[in-house]
């Protein structure tokens, strides 16, 4: 079983809010990105270290801090020093294996995890990768463990060139964007997932091997993964909607609408992958035992060839003198004659029976 299935869990009885990275291990340096706008101005900022971090809120603008990487416990600690975060939420930051999930700490910051998932070409896999948001009146920090790229890219370019409604709003509606674009991104590993279905289904059709039973298994532990992670997501978006958010306006709770549905499709897809996978194992089975039977027939029409044959070369072996044929003097060449019509004839007997 995949190491992705297990629980690791490093701080089991440890007091609440103790902060431990639990997860893989990591050996890249944190790091941070501020960045401040509005609809006239963009700015952005990085800091090598989150101790140099220095900030004061204009409330005509909206503030985005980005943390990249969540194996540094001090690095959230001091994140948490400045912006006044509970313990628990900065515990559950540092969770890797946390499931989706929104709280309210101190009515004036709501904190939301979910998972981002990406789907490795080269393993067949699929990544899963851990975020938090912290959401305050003008302000959003995000929390993403370190990963080759910023999978928040998209939503940086759009802010520099102003495009899409992200610098008319504000940082709510910046929650959205980047929520809507994990979403998305599950639609696109979802793509890949059946394109691999299909190409497994015609190499089980033409063909049966030991390797695509395990594809199979493969790709069904992978689906597994993917509802384990994605199937709360629902249930909390669901609760966030319903929910009277202060900090949520009532046009980016509309948007919030259309990634619930995003992920309902997302789920029902899964699903009905997962009954594809199941009928893929039908198929493969099914193969398998037609391969089978039909090197059974083969085998089953040599041996019934071969019996009359055997029972004839077998009387005529017999070390007996009066076996009146033995002193024929064409009897090897008529046996041999018998046995060749018999042959044939019992193949055109198979060929219009259809068992040949």
């Amino acid at each position: 079983m995949s190491n992705r299935f297990k629980i690791k869990n490093t701080n089991l009885g440890t007091s609440p809010g103790t902060l431990t990275y639990v997860g893989d291990e990591v050996k890249f340096d944190t790091k941070v990105y501020w960045t401040e706008y509005n609809l006239e101005n963009y700015k952005t900022h990085i800091f090598p270290k989150l101790l140099d971090f220095q900030f004061k809120l204009d409330p005509d603008k909206t503030y985005w801090l980005n943390i990249d990487g969540i194996h540094e416990p001090k690095v959230i600690e001091t994140a948490g020093k400045i912006f006044d975060l509970h313990p628990l939420v900065m515990e559950d930051i540092l969770n890797s294996q946390q499931k989706p999930k929104f709280e309210y700490y101190n009515d004036n910051q709501l904190f939301i995890t979910l998972k981002m998932i990406e789907y490795n070409p080269h393993t067949g896999e699929i990544e899963v990768e851990h975020l938090s948001f912290i959401l305050g009146k003008n302000y959003l920090i995000s929390f993403q463990e370190e990963r080759s790229r910023d999978i928040f890219e998209a939503i940086t370019t759009r802010l520099k060139t102003s495009a899409g409604k992200t610098r008319k709003n504000g940082a709510d509606y910046l929650l959205y964007s980047l929520m809507d674009l994990v979403v998305d991104n599950y639609f696109t590993v979802l793509e890949q997932i059946s394109e691999n279905i299909e190409r497994l289904e015609d190499t089980i059709i033409k063909t049966t091997r030991q390797k695509s039973m395990t594809e199979i298994y493969s790709m069904k532990r992978e689906l597994m993964l993917m509802r384990k992670v994605i199937f709360p997501l629902r249930e909390m978006l669901s609760n966030l909607i319903r929910e009277d958010a202060p900090l949520i306006t009532a046009n980016t709770v509309l948007y919030l609408r259309d990634v619930h549905d995003h992920v309902s499709q997302v789920i029902e897809t899964i699903d009905s992958y997962r009954e594809l996978v199941a009928s893929l194992m039908d198929l493969y089975l099914s193969q398998a035992g037609n391969r089978m039977n039909n090197v059974m027939k083969v085998l089953t029409v040599i041996s019934v060839i071969f019996m009359p044959l055997t029972f004839i070369a077998g009387i005529y072996g017999m070390n007996f003198d009066n076996i009146p044929e033995l002193h024929w003097h064409n009897g090897y060449y008529y046996v041999w004659g018998f046995m060749i019509i018999l042959v044939l004839g019992m193949l055109i007997y198979f060929k219009r029976k259809d068992w040949l």
